[in-house]
């Protein structure tokens, strides 16, 4: 069976908090920031970077240094202006200063020839606030070819913490400090902005610079600003939608087992059950202990039929084992013999429960239930007048207690949390099941239905090591058993 490696890739880098860092809220985990009081959240991709397109046009069209030098031009309009209200380089911010200095950033964005063409783009956008200024400055006449120049420029600055996202942020920073409306804490801090990027750790300067520029949005808080929708809005109009399917990288696949290594295990299994069997009447414990060993063997064969382990129902029968694993683990735990019969009785219960709805016909029974079924498990270990229907779970517990009572935590946190999400049809299952990926960056890389089934990642060998556990419990209980269902553990048996 393959091992995957771990993936320690940007471990001591995280741009995420640990669960240690969460906050437990009753039955919910806060992350840091939204321990925060009073946080509000703006978005760069929906709301702030249509509003510095002119700035990710630049920065994606012209040569990173160039890109910066106008941005210091446009910077140096501002220093010394007194009088002047509020400024932000923004398109919407552009637009309300008075006509004089709109006038003058303009000239400054536009100043030469190679600024104007990577800026043409901006004039296939009639809903942009200021058209016609951007029309008689550039002075230059948009084609069709320029909406790929602009999907260049949204590709490179979608993600808030790229360094062509940042450095569009940078110049709203700068203006705002050089305009003298935003104060920074100490001398280092204004030597790091000025003089950026060439001055500082940028692994300290660039998240200032993402930090204070977010700061913006709240204490504008511009709720009349339409110019983000309108610019989405036309980008789904005026452009096709370009699917495309991010393939999940793994390990080399091979199969943990075979079929015939299943059956055999199996034989195996009825050989020592009947080796191991003490008497024809009740015995909960021992036969439960194999009968859940028997039923994971059953659906790790069902896994093992075509194209059944790469799918939803590969994920739903890795949950059922783990189910089955920690059951018995539970069960085998417990000092209390009767806990077996506890289980026992539970299960028939259900029978019985299922049973009278469809028997009195309060409930239409579906195509795959025979009630004669239902009816005989209800009665098979004794009349059903005298078993009682438990409603709740069978020990009055959850699988995550149970498994933290046998010691099997570490394997319930490993295969629960994902596989039962495909068990509810939970919005993230759903989401890597039935959706491509738009890869054409000025629709905001949404979500496309699917033509056809997604192929998910092997669950395979996952389902052998679980398997393999219960069979190890098998062994533990009623020695010696050493059959396991993967096969390269056949040699070390």
């Amino acid at each position: 069976m393959v091992k995957k490696k771990k993936n320690n890739k940007n471990k001591d880098n995280k741009n995420y908090s640990t669960l240690a860092q969460h906050q437990i809220k009753g039955k919910k985990l806060i992350p840091p920031f939204l321990q925060i009081p009073n946080l509000q959240i703006t978005s760069w991709l929906n709301e702030r970077l249509p509003e510095m397109l002119w700035a990710a046009l630049l920065i994606t069209g012209l040569k990173r240094d160039d890109a910066l030098n106008i941005f210091r031009r446009v910077a140096k309009v501002v220093e010394g202006v007194e009088g002047i209200g509020p400024v932000d380089v923004t398109h919407t911010g552009i637009m309300a200063l008075s006509a004089d200095l709109r006038d003058r950033l303009l000239h400054a964005i536009c100043s030469d020839i190679t600024a104007r063409n990577a800026l043409r783009p901006l004039l296939l956008l009639k809903g942009l606030p200021g058209y016609e200024h951007w029309v008689r400055v550039l002075n230059i006449t948009p084609v069709l070819e320029n909406w790929q120049d602009l999907k260049v420029a949204v590709a490179h600055t979608l993600d808030h913490h790229s360094q062509e996202a940042t450095d569009c942020r940078w110049v709203r920073v700068l203006v705002k400090v050089i305009a003298g409306q935003l104060k920074l804490p100490d001398l280092e801090t204004v030597k790091e902005l000025i003089y950026y990027p060439n001055y500082g750790d940028m692994r300290k300067v660039r998240p200032m610079i993402r930090s204070v520029e977010g700061t913006f949005s709240i204490i504008d808080n511009n709720k009349s600003n339409t110019w983000p929708e309108v610019f989405w809005d036309q980008c789904m109009k005026d452009t096709e939608c370009e699917v495309g399917f991010i393939h999940y990288i793994g390990g080399q696949i091979k199969p943990g087992t075979t079929r015939e290594r299943v059956s055999q295990t199996r034989k195996a299994l009825v050989a020592h059950y009947k080796q191991t069997l003490r008497t024809t009447d009740v015995d909960a414990e021992h036969e439960g202990t194999f009968g859940l060993a028997a039923y994971a063997l059953a659906i790790l064969d069902e896994l093992l039929r075509l194209g059944n382990s790469t799918a939803i129902l590969g994920r739903m029968g890795l949950r059922a084992l783990l189910e089955c694993y920690v059951t018995l683990a539970y069960l085998s735990s417990e000092k209390d013999k009767n806990i077996w019969q506890v289980y026992r009785t539970y299960g028939a219960g259900q029978a019985k429960l299922a049973f009278l709805k469809f028997d009195d016909g309060s409930v239409t029974p579906p195509d795959y239930v025979r009630i004669e079924t239902l009816e005989f498990l209800a009665n098979e270990d004794r009349w059903l007048e005298f078993t009682e229907i438990n409603v709740g779970h069978w020990d009055n517990s959850n699988l995550r207690s149970m498994s933290e009572k046998a010691g099997v935590k570490a394997e319930y946190d490993r295969y629960y949390p994902w596989t039962s999400g495909f068990i509810h049809g939970n919005w993230a299952a759903v989401r890597n099941v039935s959706f491509d990926l738009c890869m054409n960056p000025l629709h905001r890389l949404h979500r496309i239905i699917r033509d056809q089934t997604n192929t998910l990642e092997d669950v395979l060998p996952d389902a052998c090591v679980l398997v393999d556990k219960i069979l190890e419990v098998v062994d533990k209980r009623y020695p010696v058993f050493p059959e396991r269902v993967t096969v390269e553990a056949i040699s070390s048996i």
